[in-house]
């Protein structure tokens, strides 16, 4: 700081005075008293009148230093010509000598701690409009196009003040809109770290919303429920698999990066074989270590507590497990490899992974460069690769011995003109071998007539798509008419897959036709077909791809979607297993429900959990607030009977939760009394006797009136079992009261 009278300086070096002289400037005129508490603390007023002294001793004083009630400074500085831009929103001049970071006075400080106060004050403000700035002028470059000058000063936004997140929700959105969503995803991610590591806060809504936007508008297929599967050497004549053409090398690459660092991601289009190549990879685990175990998880675009919760209740755990409980149970469940499939968003996976242990490998793939992870990126075959796959699809299934063995060049076209896309390949193989199928020069000319044809400058992921419909288009025109009603039926699902009794429902056709044509599709490359080990339970799914295909029909009402899936649970609320498999059904179906038809909560939760399913194979937790919405929905339809259900089964799940037990006993205690106001002597008992046990082991006193109720009621309904049951807890309590008598 140096002042300057007429283009001289005034010779003024005592810091202090400099401080002096910029806070009359820049706080306006000051009576003598202030200044004196601000300058000279405790000492009186003799310095200030000697400062005033010196200062009137100055060139051109007279003109520039008012004294009167209050002393002032009028004079021009580039302080106030920064605020004079900023004030007019011109921007460039003001962020011009803005930059480097302006510091207040060039730093100048310890006058006092009120004077301190003021210039931590003022240099705040400074910082926030320069900041404000900053974000204003890069919105304006790019609404003129001028991107790379905006990208500039959003870096500097972010330099001056990295824990502010509007910065990093414009970089987000600058990348996102050039087309750039891998680093998008990255600027979130340093946004992430860098608030954990400075606040150990998370990200706010705002930037989570726009991270899901971004990351929904990348093509990447919404989730409704992540399945969690424990594979071990058993699982290897169930695990998925094919001809693995053209990958070798990548194949190489994966196990290099896990040996090494720990950590690898597979990243490509849909239908690459991302999937396929993790497969591989889990397969040489289970192969090569002995008494190995895969843990393989689905992520997709679930959030960050129901990965958790799938993990979780995977390994036996119950949230909140730290990270060494975790790390305790892959090493005594003997699991060498965790497979993180279709990772969909950025924000879940990296905090999936910082639960993970860095000692067991973890495999990811996803369609987006995942910031933070090594990266095998899976392109197109090369055409000698893709003419293999086809021959070798077209060997193990064909079905003809009379068809004719296809022209090398003619299956070069066609490898050529699907774009050397290893699932379109596959759907093409398997299309050529159906008896009534055209030949491969036939099927060429019909997809040579598809729009892609003509799609220069189209994006690698619109040609597939455009492939992929064209070829599903060829294979529709061979399924007879149950073959087709199950397409059309499992597009209009809620997830990509179902079992025969879910689609027979909304079929409204015989489980067993319905599988029949669910078998079909699945000989057609259109759906595939698992089973567990030792389970006759039956789950078809369909490609990402061609369910999205599928979807465009919506042959279904959502309702009568919706509707079915209530029925299923309804009829089938003791099979735990087959609700099971249609956990990303039922609660695609729970949140239509919760959006546009809250009155069939009650009813598709009651079939789901009214019986052992929550014992058998516990809930997602993270799912919660769905069902105390159905709680609520009975409650408003004074469904008494329905509403105590759901408040026992709250309870039977929060039970299983740490640290939550007087939650539980008031859900059990609310189960009660619906079920009182229902007339249901023998649920109403049970409910009490759940509650007054938890009550007993924390030891409060009002366990006993609760028990005596329950015995009571138990009585009343003439239950014997119900009776016995209440005995039970009554005998609970009085142990932990040490009343043996």
């Amino acid at each position: 700081m140096q002042p300057f009278w007429r283009g001289r300086p005034l010779g003024l070096s005592a810091p202090r005075l400099l401080r002096l002289m910029a806070y009359l400037h820049l706080h306006g005129p000051t009576p003598r008293e202030e200044l004196a508490c601000v300058f000279w603390p405790g000492r009186g007023a003799a310095h200030v009148r000697q400062a005033l002294y010196t200062l009137r001793a100055l060139p051109g004083a007279a003109q520039w230093l008012a004294d009167g009630p209050g002393v002032a400074v009028y004079a021009h500085s580039d302080l106030e010509e920064i605020w004079h831009h900023l004030s007019r929103q011109d921007y460039a001049p003001a962020l011009a000598s803005l930059w480097p970071r302006t510091l207040l006075l060039g730093g100048l400080n310890g006058a006092s701690a009120q004077f301190e106060d003021w210039l931590e004050r003022q240099q705040a403000a400074l910082d926030q409009a320069h900041l404000s700035a900053l974000l204003a002028h890069a919105q304006d470059l790019e609404s003129r196009s001028e991107h790379t000058q905006a990208h500039g000063y959003l870096q500097r936004a972010l330099e001056l003040d990295p824990l502010d997140e509007r910065g990093y929700r414009a970089l987000m959105t600058l990348e996102g809109a050039a087309g750039r969503v891998a680093e998008a995803l990255d600027v979130f991610e340093i946004c992430r770290l860098t608030l954990r590591r400075e606040l150990n806060a998370e990200p706010q809504h705002e930037t989570l919303a726009l991270l899901r936007e971004l990351e929904s508008g990348s093509g990447e297929v919404s989730g409704h429920h992540s399945r969690a599967r424990l594979l071990g050497p058993g699982d290897l004549p169930f695990i998925p698999s094919g001809p693995l053409y053209g990958r070798r090398e990548d194949l190489k690459t994966v196990a290099l990066l896990l040996a090494k660092q720990g950590r690898a991601l597979i990243q490509g289009l849909a239908g690459m074989g991302k999937s396929r190549l993790a497969w591989t990879v889990a397969v040489q685990t289970l192969e090569e270590v002995e008494a190995a175990r895969v843990l393989w998880l689905e992520l997709n675009a679930d959030a960050p507590e129901v990965l958790l919760s799938a993990l979780l209740n995977r390994l036996g755990l119950q949230a909140p497990t730290p990270g060494p409980a975790i790390a305790a149970a892959l090493t005594e469940q003997h699991i060498r490899l965790i497979v993180l499939d279709n990772a969909a968003s950025s924000y879940a996976l990296h905090s999936l992974l910082a639960h993970l242990p860095p000692d067991v490998p973890v495999l990811v793939t996803s369609r987006q460069r995942l910031p933070r992870l090594p990266r095998v990126s899976l392109h197109r075959l090369a055409r000698i690769d893709s003419v293999a796959l086809v021959r070798a699809y077209l060997e193990a299934g064909q079905q003809n011995a009379d068809l004719p063995i296809e022209e090398p060049y003619t299956l070069d076209a066609l490898c050529a003109v699907l774009g050397d896309h290893p699932y379109a390949l596959r759907l093409a193989a398997i299309t050529l071998g159906r008896r009534s199928a055209p030949d491969a020069r036939a099927l060429l000319a019909a997809l040579s007539l598809a729009p892609h044809t003509n799609g220069e400058g189209q994006s690698m992921a619109a040609l597939i798509d455009q492939s992929v419909a064209a070829l599903i288009g060829q294979s529709l025109a061979l399924l007879d008419a149950p073959a087709y009603e199950a397409y059309l039926g499992l597009g209009s699902l809620f997830a990509p897959q179902t079992t025969p009794e879910l689609l027979a429902l909304a079929l409204r056709r015989d489980p067993a036709d319905t599988e029949a044509a669910l078998y079909t599709l699945m000989q057609h490359g259109l759906t595939t077909r698992n089973i567990r080990p030792d389970s006759e339970t039956v789950v078809y799914r369909m490609h990402e791809l061609t369910w999205h295909e599928a979807r465009v029909h919506q042959a279904l009402h959502p309702h009568m979607a919706l509707k079915a899936v209530c029925d299923f649970a309804s009829l089938y609320t003791s099979a735990p297993e087959l609700l099971d498999q249609e956990v990303p059904n039922l609660l695609g179906a729970a949140g239509l429900a919760q959006r546009q038809h809250p009155e069939e909560l009650p009813a598709l939760f009651c079939g789901w959990l009214g019986g052992p399913y929550i014992f058998a194979s516990g809930f997602p937790n993270a799912f919660l607030p769905l069902l105390a919405k159905a709680v609520q929905v009975a409650e408003a339809v004074a469904d008494w009977e329905k509403a105590g259900i759901l408040s026992g089964k709250l309870g039977d799940i929060q039970r299983l939760l740490p640290n939550n037990q007087h939650e539980t006993i008031a859900q059990y205690l609310k189960a009660a009394a619906y079920a009182g106001r229902a007339g249901l002597l023998a649920q109403q008992a049970t409910a009490l006797a759940f509650a007054g046990e938890i009550q007993a082991l924390n030891h409060l006193p009002e366990s006993g009136v609760t028990l005596e109720d329950a015995a009571r009621i138990a009585h009343r309904s003439g239950d014997a079992l119900i009776q016995g049951r209440v005995l039970e807890k009554q005998g609970v309590a009085h142990a932990m009261r040490k009343d043996f008598g």
